[in-house]
């Protein structure tokens, strides 16, 4: 008679199943909806051979109802301070709150445990704020690619990849890029079968060949801006090296080129876009736009007094007529000027009475003397007393 023993190395009991991996995705006002939506609904589609595979919640920095796109209302799981241990953890793009030092210090504690924290679009900021970059070839959303570059210079940014998958950390390009990297995870994390049945099921065009195939080529790293090194060099080295680097620039970059590059620098390295700014200004002496550019830079920098002289100057040139923007772009450098003395002290701060409809980034909660649109988002403005 056959033992027990025998009969259950005949007849193995069936393994217990896996409980599934939880997934967090961390969510904000102005989360863009795809980033944290489209590997949501991977993770919460996918199914191994147990089940659920992942277990899908949603971690904010507070409790509280919030709006992704003005439109769709989330509440969340979680706060930060009760979420459970973490497989994954999602970083979707949109206003991200890199800024926040409690919420960096979360994403740097929760990766230590993690299997794998993903950004999507330029959620990829908050890992490179963390430090969870540094060394590591990454990607991000194409209007984020030179930003990331220019604030993290230890990351090795790459223009041609859909996904960059580290083990730890993955980055995602822009929005609906999420959807291929929680794929990926998927299948690495459970199996391919998995991850093909949860694509098919999405009905998503899921092409894990050709993906492949593009990152075996070599990764395309993010050039220089020459506009930035202009600005470097008339930085480091005085205006004249600057002069001379823009003009062996050929073709020659126009006011429009060289006012918007000012622009992108400025978000990571303000001294640099403050010295072009310079040689914009002694190019095209008669335009606004510069001297507004200047403005905004100063004020964030605390230099009240230089931020009014620059939007005096900007209103000078608008009203005698020397500037020669569009009527659209000369009332809103006009809106942008005059609303900055106002808020400096320099002006009627009565008159502050319009906001634009919420976007979620910085201008919300900036007020302007002007209705119209918002200078900074263009979204429609309306009064203070009405405003959502």
């Amino acid at each position: 008679m056959p033992t027990l023993l025998a009969l259950a190395l005949l007849f193995p009991l069936s393994q217990a199943p896996s409980a599934p991996r939880n997934v967090a995705i961390l969510v904000y006002e102005g989360v863009e909806l795809l980033d944290f939506a489209g590997p949501g609904e991977v993770f919460a589609a996918a199914h191994g051979h147990d089940g659920h595979a992942f277990r899908v919640v949603t971690v904010a920095r507070e409790k509280g109802p919030l709006v992704s796109q003005g439109f769709v209302r989330i509440e969340p799981t979680y706060a930060l301070a009760d979420c459970p241990p973490l497989a994954v953890l999602v970083l979707p793009g949109g206003h991200v709150p890199d800024d926040d030092p409690a919420l960096v210090a979360w994403v740097r504690e929760r990766a230590r445990t993690a299997e794998c924290v993903m950004s999507v679009c330029n959620g990829a900021f908050l890992l490179a704020q963390a430090g969870l970059l540094d060394g590591l070839e990454a990607t991000t959303h194409h209007s984020a690619l030179e930003a990331l570059t220019l604030g993290f210079p230890r990351t090795k940014v790459f223009t041609n990849r859909r996904f960059v998958d580290s083990g730890k950390v993955m980055t995602c390009a822009g929005v609906s890029a999420g959807i291929d990297g929680a794929l990926q995870l998927v299948a690495r994390l459970v199996d391919e079968p998995t991850a093909r049945a949860t694509a098919r099921y999405m009905e998503y065009d899921w092409r894990p060949e050709e993906l492949a195939a593009l990152h075996a080529e070599p990764g395309l790293l993010v050039p220089e801006n020459p506009l930035r090194r202009v600005g470097r060099l008339a930085r480091e080295q005085g205006p004249a090296a600057g002069r001379a680097a823009l003009a062996a620039l050929t073709p020659a970059p126009g006011e429009d080129e060289l006012c918007r590059a000012a622009q992108r620098i400025a978000a990571r390295q303000p001294a640099d876009a403050r010295a072009l700014l310079a040689l914009i200004l002694e190019l095209h002496s008669a335009s606004a736009r510069p001297h507004e550019l200047l403005s905004d830079l100063c004020e964030a920098d605390g230099q009240r007094e230089e931020a009014v002289r620059h939007a005096r100057e900007a209103l000078a040139r608008l009203d005698d007529g020397r500037d020669t923007s569009t009527p659209e772009n000369a009332a809103l450098l006009r809106n942008s000027a005059a609303s900055r003395l106002a808020r400096l002290g320099a002006g009627d701060a009565a008159a502050l009475r319009w906001v634009c409809e919420p976007c979620h980034g910085p201008c919300d909660e900036r007020r302007y003397v002007s209705p119209g649109v918002c200078p900074a988002c263009r979204m429609r403005l309306v009064e203070a007393a009405t405003a959502r």
